[in-house]
């Protein structure tokens, strides 16, 4: 077995030495910083440090060498147990000193009862502890305890039992046209059928540390199945099941089951505001300045103007949008268009069309642009991971932004809590001040008036609030952060055909202008730089 060399205190007429016992197989020599340790425990503190390194290095060669540490004779020494207990509780050690040539051995209930002085009480390794003493390991660390680690368990787990991911993309001929009318986006259901079971979520099997305190398992993912109307869960809420036939859908996690409420003409003055639980198929046109909003699609067959459409799906406009600077569409979905011109576009998903003119556009997935025209010229245009077009600007130099490589939604967020998160610290900060100054004179005059003190109160109670506010606010930054940074490096911009100068390119958070045209190339970030590529 292999020892570690060590060294033990002995009385003598004539004083107290030390001396030394060589390592055995291969353990360490002694060591400096271990006997000044034990001496200083032990109020051997006049003792030179030059005599001790002395000692040390005539141990070296010498089996038993001695060094006289007093002349004055002292009482006996039992043996001296060191306990450690790492950071995280995890493990406790022992690291074991000799008792003096008169002193007494520790026993295993001795070590088990100095263990239980430090709170160590769970995971005891009475065979190492027995060992150790058995073998006399002095000047060692000896793990002498040892936490039961948990079990971890899994997040709760979804299976939809329908397609959850439609093509929602429409044909194209060989001249570049795109045909609306044929689009794979509608998922039936019947009545009665199965659309989602939950396996449920997995806590694991706490464990416990070597203080007996509790190592909780890994946080894992609850969910449930969530719906809107026409659908009933089982009993033990488990499984999903449709009441009606019609369509399918899932947004955010969410199954909707509807049939679709159609419009037969315009939406309009005769119509009113659309407000529908459900997708919504609009016949005509939806005309400035009127809402169709639906918990599940929107289809209209006609053109949109300066409106506004919200949809829990996806929105499709057969004619396209032409906004006059009015128009707003949100999807949680993607928006198929045949055209976006001056209008203010978010989307869930993809936004796929021929043409993008002078536009806010926000995507959560791809833009694509190519169908005949495939121009995006003007405004700004924003994806998560890809943009793609034939032409990007004009030769008249009209001022287009395309950025990619962040979700958008999520950078947006970021900066408001930025924002926030400034503004509430410039508030605690006044507040702070107040109180600062109302202590003061209650400590100068001990009162204060019934209404200042309420003043107080109520500022104390303000910075309570701020204070968890910005605990929330915190947590949310620093993942959103750290969400960025995962995302760094990754998003392009394409152009099958011409990129115009002036065009500005932002790929996470790296920009570039364009000062002359550019042909057939994708753009992507590498390092701090903005790359051209050939077509990936």
């Amino acid at each position: 077995m292999k020892r570690n060399a060590f060294f033990q205190l002995i009385h003598k007429s004539d004083g107290m030495y030390l001396k030394s016992y060589p390592a055995v197989n291969g353990g360490k020599a002694l060591q400096i910083d271990d006997i000044m340790f034990y001496l200083g425990e032990k109020n051997y503190n006049a003792v030179p440090i030059d005599s001790i390194k002395t000692f040390v290095e005539k141990s070296l060669h010498t089996k038993n060498a001695e060094v006289r540490i007093s002349f004055d004779k002292a009482l006996p020494e039992k043996e001296f147990a060191v306990i450690s207990v790492d950071k995280n509780r995890l493990y406790a050690k022992i690291r074991l000193y000799p008792n003096s040539s008169e002193g007494a051995r520790l026993t295993s209930r001795d070590i088990v009862a100095l263990l239980g002085q430090q709170g160590v009480c769970h995971g005891i390794l009475q065979k190492n502890i027995d060992m150790m003493l058995r073998a006399r390991l002095y000047c060692t660390d000896v793990l002498v305890a040892k936490a039961t680690m948990p079990v971890h368990g899994h997040d709760a787990k979804i299976t939809y039992h329908f397609n959850v991911d439609k093509t929602n993309k429409p044909e194209m001929s060989e001249d570049g046209q795109v045909d609306f009318h044929k689009l794979d986006m509608i998922e039936p259901v019947t009545e009665g059928q199965l659309l989602a079971t939950l396996e449920p979520a997995d806590f694991g099997t706490p464990g416990t540390d070597v203080l007996g305190k509790p190592i909780k398992p890994k946080k894992v993912s609850i969910k449930k199945l969530k719906h809107g109307k026409h659908i009933h869960l089982s009993d033990d809420e488990l499984s999903m099941y449709s009441d009606v036939s019609g369509n399918v859908t899932c947004v955010d996690d969410t199954v909707f089951v509807s049939d679709c409420y159609e419009v037969p003409a315009d939406v309009g003055p005769s119509t009113g505001d659309i407000e529908y639980d459900g997708s919504v198929k609009v016949k005509g046109n939806v005309l400035t300045g009127y809402t169709v909003k639906a918990t599940g699609d929107i289809y209209v067959n006609g053109a949109v103007e300066g409106a506004t459409l919200l949809a829990g799906g996806k929105i499709v406009l057969n004619r396209g949008i032409q906004g006059m600077g009015k128009a707003y569409m949100e999807a949680s979905g993607d928006v198929i268009s045949n055209f976006i011109e001056s209008s203010t576009v978010h989307s869930g998903g993809k936004i796929i069309t021929d043409a993008l003119l002078h536009s806010e556009v926000i995507a959560k997935d791809a833009i694509e642009v190519n169908g005949k025209r495939g121009l995006i010229a003007g405004g700004s245009v924003r994806s998560t991971v890809e943009i793609e077009a034939k032409v990007l600007g004009s030769t008249m130099g009209t001022q287009t932004e395309l950025e990619v490589g962040y979700d958008p939604n999520v950078i947006d967020r970021y900066h408001e809590i930025e924002k926030i998160m400034e503004e509430r610290a410039d508030e605690k900060e006044t507040i702070e001040q107040n109180i600062a100054v109302l202590k003061k004179r209650f400590k100068a005059v001990g009162t204060l008036e019934p209404e200042k003190l309420v003043n107080l109160k109520r500022n104390m109670a303000r910075v309570e609030e701020i204070d968890s506010e910005m605990d929330t606010l915190t947590e949310e930054y620093e993942k959103l952060d750290e969400e960025l940074e995962n995302m760094t490096g990754h998003g392009k911009i394409i152009v099958t055909d011409i990129a115009y100068s002036g065009v500005k390119l932002t790929i996470s958070n790296v920009t570039n202008y364009l000062h002359s045209e550019v042909h057939h190339s994708t753009f992507v970030r590498e390092g701090a730089d903005i790359r051209i590529r050939g077509i990936l």
